[in-house]
């Protein structure tokens, strides 16, 4: 989904806990409600946009951002990441501002601490606020917060430190204007009473694997499949995060032209997997991995066909996998080191990276990557060449693999066929079926029509189940018949499709 269309979405849905809309960029009114998003669940502010959800525009937009960025870093304590971002829908700019739920609740902003009550910015009670405090004490128990025994000022890269306050300034993302570097991290709850936190130690240690082991980064690189003769490379990288970050950003630059062997071509693939990606890929691996355990990992495999970024750690309970391929609410594992990461300006949209992530990909002419959390890992699947014919592409949907569909057709359409088929269909038919009539709409999308033997083909089911599917279809508007009996094909139900092609 374009960002125009995103935007478009919200202006029909209108004003929500989320959501708040301003017809002009009046500072105070602005610093209210992000101060109160952030003290709830985060979330977005369009400016340029009337309270019935009219585009009248901002005039000057470049100028108004910068100057709300520099009102919004100063003057909300304590500091916290805050995208800001100029769209344009009709020819009319319209500022885009959001913030994730804040990790140091409660802020403040002129001297007051605003909440989101519904779709209105008000301050908080007594009440709210103890909430507030109380749920700041819990996240000060979370592991980088943590106080690192024994590690000394002199264990810490100072060059490193001065580096990213200095860009932290040039980016304007910094509410510290000093040049103290101890200052500087007691700022960013990066050092408490004269000691160093574990977040410290992962972002700025000068030997970081003497201290904490579980930082390393292995990589492996495979001429074949994953056996032992087959290994091209097997490296385990050290060093604080942003040390890591340049080695391996180094080396995916230099990865070079991948080759495989297409047997079902004939022919030999070359393609390289884009730089942009695998960047995104790599600087969110080491931001949200679980540092906690000294057992957990991240490793980098490489296959002929294939790359995959395993770190430890689980997605948190309110992002599902298919979530990440869309704009999303940003969850951070670990807030404070993303909020360092987020001032050296490596990252620059919150919730953003996965979606570029399949957005560069797409550009490159691969198949989309696949997230994936398993036994307490979450892995990245970069896919080489999309080589398989439709046939092929018919043959994996008889197992129902969604991922083959979904990477077919946008996210959009996908969600808005499963959700045509659950409001046509009523519960008293399983979810089996209820599983392959949706796959077969999804197909019939792409094919644009199909008849009932290819149909059959492709699910590896009877002529008289096939058929059943589609008079089920048919009756609940889903699809419609064209051609005589012998020659009879299969199409989307023409409302349906005028919906799909619109999104």
């Amino acid at each position: 989904m374009t960002r125009n269309k995103e935007i478009k979405d919200i202006l029909k849905e209108g004003e929500t806990n989320a959501i708040e809309f301003k017809i002009n960029a009046n500072k105070k009114s602005i610093g209210n409600s992000i101060c109160a998003l952030l003290n709830s669940e985060g979330g977005r502010i369009l400016v340029g946009i009337s309270d019935e959800a009219k585009i009248k525009g901002v005039e000057n937009p470049e100028q108004v951002s910068e100057d709300l960025k520099k009102h919004l870093i100063e003057e909300i304590v304590p500091d916290t990441p805050i995208d800001i971002s100029i769209e344009y829908i009709d020819d009319k700019a319209v500022i885009v501002l959001k913030v994730s739920e804040g990790s140091k609740q409660p802020y403040i902003y002129d001297g007051n601490i605003y909440y989101r009550r519904g779709s209105n910015t008000v301050k908080a009670t007594s009440k709210e606020i103890s909430k507030l405090i109380h749920q700041r004490e819990v996240d000060e128990q979370h592991w980088e917060r943590q106080v690192f025994l024994g590690f000394t000022w002199n264990d810490l890269d100072h060059k490193l430190i001065e580096n990213t306050l200095i860009e932290s300034k040039e980016n304007y993302r910094s509410s510290y204007q000093g040049t103290n570097l101890q200052e500087f991290l007691n700022h960013y709850g990066l050092m408490t009473n004269g000691s160093f936190t574990n977040a410290c130690v992962i972002l700025f240690s000068k030997n970081t694997s003497k201290y904490l082991p579980q930082s390393r980064v292995r990589i492996t690189e495979y001429a074949n499949s994953k056996t032992d003769n087959s290994l091209i490379r097997d490296e385990v990288l050290e060093g604080n995060l942003f040390v890591l970050r340049n080695k391996l950003e180094n080396y995916i630059e230099n990865l070079g032209t991948k080759s495989h062997f297409d047997d079902k071509q004939w022919k030999r693939i070359d393609f390289r997997y884009p730089v942009k990606a695998l960047q995104e890929g790599i600087i969110n691996a080491l931001m949200h991995r679980d540092y906690s355990s000294y057992n957990s990992q991240l490793t980098i495999s490489i296959y002929p066909d294939k790359l995959v970024i395993a770190n430890s750690g689980k997605l948190p309970e309110e992002l599902a996998v298919r979530d990440l391929k869309k704009n999303h609410r940003s969850f951070p594992i670990n807030p404070d080191i993303a909020h360092i990461v987020f001032l050296r300006g490596l990252i620059d949209k919150l919730g953003r990276g996965t979606v570029k992530i399949n957005e560069e990909c797409k550009l490159a002419g691969l198949k989309s990557p696949t997230w994936k959390q398993s036994k307490g890992e979450v892995i990245l699947t970069f896919n080489g060449p999309l080589t398989t014919s439709t046939s092929k592409r018919h043959k994996d949907l008889k197992a129902n693999n969604i991922d083959a569909t979904n990477d077919a057709i946008s996210d959009a359409i996908n969600d808005a066929i499963n959700d045509a088929v659950n409001d046509a269909i009523d519960d008293a038919t399983n979810d089996a079926v209820k599983r392959r009539l949706k796959e077969e709409l999804k197909l019939l999308y792409i094919e644009e029509s199909l008849s009932l033997r290819s149909l059959q083909d492709t699910f590896d089911v009877g002529r008289a189940t096939m058929q059943r599917d589609m008079v089920l279809m048919n009756e609940n508007k889903l699809i419609d018949f064209i051609g005589a009996n012998k020659t009879r094909k299969y199409i989307i139900n023409e409302k349906l499709m005028k919906k799909l092609k619109s999104l």
